[in-house]
């Protein structure tokens, strides 16, 4: 996924030399993203997208992908132009911490891929929604010996859920968007309504059959909805993830991790922890169903303040890169219809094939680390107290 190229017409635009006075205008941020920001942006625009434009004039743009205007960004740019734009923006995260006033959206500027733009390896570029450059990746054999070896621990946390895919094929790492490659039989289709409108294909297993034949299709990562396929428009868990930036001791996280337990609890919601097997904490709280995904991710977002508000030198909820340093950063937005979270039992395309492991919290407080578990040495059972329910 190349830089994005716009940011939508719901965005507040900061600039940092007016003292945060909001300047709201039309923007193409060509710069200031990495892989994992854009990516990043791309989950928190997913569950705002909406079927038509919120604009109360006309604009004639076909291709475009609306979203609903409640977005804030912060943006560096030298000056405004005669016509509103503004010069050599630079993207410098999303903002959480600020009001956003309410004025009518202007004109989005959709993103549309340059021409010159190709696939990597062969990959159609439409079908990549983030590259992984540095990927490194288990043969189809190591999977399959993996799958069978784990399947029927595996199938508790990743059966019955819709599933985003990191594929790995003709040399390129990425998450999968778009048209999926031929789809064995033992792996099941489920047809749903697209945000934007139009329908899409999502795909689910129920077995180890199915397992192997998404390897097949070259998924070497599986990232599971909060939903299950019985019921995919009502979440049946939260997710929390904490993601330290540099410079902050992993006894910090678990520290943290302890912290949001409480927090949770008095919420009357039983947790559970997941290393992922990349340098994170995953908080699981299994729910009753009924809720939405919007009113899942705006009661994991207070929650989430509540956690931040207890030490905003060491928290963020912001995904800018210059407000993670030395600080957690308390990512919410895997709440929401459609975004997802490195599944428990999920190899990770990484050095050393590390796992995503549910874990007990008794291993959380004598500090077990992320990739504490590979393929070639998988957790044996399900731990006391981090079975799903």
């Amino acid at each position: 996924m190349g830089p994005l190229r716009l940011l939508p017409a719901s965005c507040w635009v900061y600039s940092g030399r007016d003292n945060l006075q909001p300047a709201l205008h039309h923007v193409k941020a060509r710069s200031g993203y990495t892989e994992e920001i854009a990516c990043e942006l791309r989950e928190r625009l997913d569950p705002l997208i909406i079927k038509k434009s919120p604009l109360s004039e006309p604009v004639k743009k076909p291709k475009a992908t609306w979203v609903k205007p409640v977005a804030g960004a912060e943006i560096a740019y030298s000056s405004v132009n005669e016509g509103g734009l503004l010069r050599e923006a630079v993207f410098k995260g999303l903002r959480d911490d600020l009001t956003l006033p309410v004025v009518e959206a202007p004109t989005i500027i959709p993103r549309h891929p340059a021409a010159s733009e190709k696939g990597r390896g062969g990959v159609p570029r439409e079908n990549i929604l983030q590259l992984l450059p540095d990927a490194v990746t288990p043969t189809k054999e190591e999977l399959k010996i993996y799958w069978r070896k784990v399947s029927k621990r595996a199938l508790a946390y990743l059966g019955r859920r819709p599933l985003k895919l990191v594929r790995h094929t003709r040399g390129t790492t990425f998450y999968h968007k778009g048209r999926l490659p031929p789809i064995p039989d033992a792996v099941q289709q489920l047809r749903i309504e697209k945000r934007e409108g139009g329908e899409g294909v999502r795909v689910w297993v129920d077995s180890l059959e199915g397992l192997l034949g998404l390897v097949d299709m070259d998924a070497v990562e599986l990232h599971p909805w909060a939903a299950t396929v019985d019921d995919i428009e009502h979440p049946d868990r939260l997710v929390f993830d904490l993601d330290p930036g540099e410079g902050v001791a992993w006894e910090f996280v678990t520290e943290t991790a302890l912290k949001l337990r409480a927090i949770l609890e008095e919420e009357g919601l039983d947790s559970w922890p997941k290393v992922t097997g990349g340098k994170g904490l995953h908080l699981m709280a299994p729910i009753s169903t009924g809720i939405t995904h919007d009113t899942a991710r705006v009661h994991c977002r207070q929650l989430a303040q509540r956690l931040e508000a207890t030490s905003p030198e060491r928290y963020t909820m912001s995904s800018a890169p210059a407000k993670r340093h030395g600080r957690i950063y308390i990512d919410y937005l895997r709440n929401g219809r459609g975004t997802t979270a490195v599944g428990a039992y999920s190899p990770r395309a990484r050095a050393g094939f590390p796992i995503a492991a549910p874990v007990s919290w008794a291993q959380v407080e004598c500090g077990i680390v992320p990739d504490a578990f590979t393929m070639d040495h998988p957790l044996k059972k399900s731990q006391p107290g981090s079975r799903p329910k």
